[in-house]
C-alpha cells in the first residue's frame, strides 16, 4: 500500500480502526489498486463502510472510481447515496450468484 494512502487512513481514521482497514483495503487486489484503495477511502469519509466499498470493488472496481471522482459532476447521480448504491450492487450480486 503506498505511502498516501497509509498517511490518509492515519489522518481520517482513529488509532484503534487503522489496522482494520489496511485490512480491508489490503482485501482488494485488481486494476489500478493505489486509486482504488485510495478511492475507497474517500467513499467511506472516515468510517468503517471501507468493507462495503472494497466489497464493490470486488465486483467491479470502475463503481468505485465513478463514484469518488465524478459523483459531484454527473447529473444521474445527483441526490444519491453511494452507500446505498453499493449495498444495491451487493445485494444484486448476491441474488445472481445464488441463482446460478
Amino acid at each position: 500500500m503506498n505511502q498516501q494512502t497509509l498517511d490518509r487512513i492515519k489522518k481520517d481514521f482513529p488509532e484503534s480502526e487503522q489496522s482494520a482497514v489496511i485490512e480491508f483495503l489490503s482485501g482488494y487486489s485488481g486494476p489500478e489498486e493505489d486509486r482504488v484503495r485510495w478511492d475507497i477511502l474517500v467513499l467511506s469519509k472516515g468510517s468503517l463502510e471501507v468493507l462495503h466499498f472494497v466489497t464493490a470493488a470486488q465486483h467491479d472496481y470502475r463503481d468505485i472510481l465513478y463514484w469518488a471522482e465524478y459523483y459531484d459532476t454527473d447529473p444521474m447521480l445527483a441526490g444519491r447515496d453511494p452507500k446505498k448504491m453499493v449495498e444495491d450492487l451487493i445485494e444484486k450480486f448476491g441474488k445472481a450468484n445464488k441463482s446460478q
